[in-house]
């Protein structure tokens, strides 16, 4: 997994939302992660901690407050809040320095004074220019995406147009290009990403037919050849193990299991590279979770996507995903692969989730302890921040020094018990 492309790039990615007149609720505060083409990455945490919110910032559902997020090496999401607070900080200390500096007075003040201003001037130019930046790609990523994508197909025409010789065939080729290209120009990046929801029955639009929700995405890139559509619909259909008869049906005579397939074929139709799955299973029954993971599984290996599995359930998530992030109250605490973080959980909170795993088991089930999670007792942050760090290759978490120190110790002391 280490030597394949990554396919989504999440930096230090913030979501605030206004709750009222000077208060804002961090609903995502700093988060990083990275996503490899074909793998699944699953993100756990309790009702709250900031999974959705996370996922629906990644597709755009929402303009991010700061951070960046690279998709296939572009930049689709940036926020300008971090910019903005380091042009008040940089303001703040050159204020606080030059105050000093004036007060002295003399000939070396005032060419220190000089320097500093001209530093000053350099850093906020400098940070404006990121600003722009983020705001350009931010507002174009689309046009630049369309753009990239029309390069490619008139590169890829020139040569096959140069190596034919038949005027017929060079007639076809310049009328399949034209196509092409006009598909192209109105074509979006973020049709590459799809979003899978939690809720089956509120995702569905009541008054359209399975076939107008599936084809719905057809309709927005401007695909208006009607047999085509109906070909796509219907392949989609049998890959989540829908027939075409259910396409002139409507939602509310399907059961919650069969919803949530209509939703997945919504989801694959456009074949994007990456899958939002946001709760899929969990207002399903147990049987249907099952049925509805196994289809996501076999749908990853058929069509090569890859899987962003938002999710409570931490069995399901061991399954089904290659590494898992764990958050808490919209920080990333611990991000490790899925063997690795069930074998050895270092946060105390990761602890605490994996001690409410039931297993059907009598014996197991009266002597398991929870493990109750208090961040008052177990971390003291008020001179100490913590920071995301890489305490084994691949296994990520956030501490301090001394906490650092203290899971490198717990980690030494676990190899030599299983010595």
């Amino acid at each position: 997994m280490e030597n394949k492309e990554t396919l989504l790039k999440v930096e230090n990615l913030c979501q605030y939302f206004k709750i009222g007149p000077g208060n804002e609720l961090r609903a995502v505060d700093n988060v990083s992660f990275d996503i490899k083409k074909g793998e699944v990455f699953g993100l756990v945490g309790e009702s709250g901690c900031g999974k959705t919110t996370t996922g629906r910032s990644v597709i755009r559902l929402y303009d991010i407050t700061s951070g960046s997020v690279y998709f296939k090496g572009q930049r689709i999401c940036a926020g300008t809040r971090a910019y903005k607070n380091a042009i008040k900080e940089a303001k703040k200390e050159f204020d606080a320095k030059a105050a000093e500096l004036k007060a002295v007075g003399d000939e070396k003040s005032r060419e220190e004074l000089s320097r500093l201003e001209k530093e000053y001037l350099d850093t906020v130019r400098e940070l404006n220019e990121k600003i722009k930046s983020a705001r350009y790609d931010h507002k174009n990523c689309n046009k630049l995406y369309a753009e990239e994508q029309v390069k490619k197909i008139e590169a890829e025409y020139a040569e096959r147009i140069a190596a034919q010789t038949d005027e017929n065939a060079i007639k076809a080729l310049l009328k399949e290009k034209k196509e092409k290209i006009s598909l192209a120009k109105k074509d979006r990046i973020m049709n590459s990403m799809q979003m899978i929801f939690q809720d089956p029955i509120a995702s569905l639009n009541p008054r359209m037919t399975v076939r107008e929700i599936i084809a719905e995405g057809l309709l927005i890139r401007k695909i208006k050849d009607e047999k085509y559509i109906d070909e796509q619909v219907y392949r989609v259909l049998d890959l989540v193990g829908l027939v075409k008869e259910h396409a002139g049906r409507y939602p509310h005579e399907f059961s919650g299991g069969q919803r949530q397939r209509i939703g997945i074929a919504r989801a694959i139709i456009l074949n994007p590279d990456l899958i939002i799955a946001d709760e899929p299973i969990s207002a399903l029954d147990v049987s249907i979770q099952a049925q509805v993971i196994n289809l996501l599984n076999d749908l990853r290996k058929q069509l090569g996507l890859t899987i962003l599995f938002i999710a409570h359930d931490l069995s399901v998530v061991k399954y089904f995903s290659d590494r898992i992030g764990v958050m808490y109250y919209g920080k990333m605490v611990e991000l490790a692969t899925s063997d690795e973080l069930f074998a050895h959980p270092l946060h105390p909170y990761t602890k605490s989730l994996l001690s409410a795993i039931p297993l059907p088991d009598p014996d197991y089930e009266k002597d398991r302890k929870r493990i109750i999670y208090n961040p008052l007792a177990e971390h003291d942050y008020t001179v100490d921040k913590p920071t995301m760090r890489e305490i084994l290759p691949g296994h990520f978490i956030l501490c301090n020094d001394a906490e650092f120190e203290k899971y490198k110790a717990e980690i030494a002391e676990n190899d030599k018990v299983r010595e």
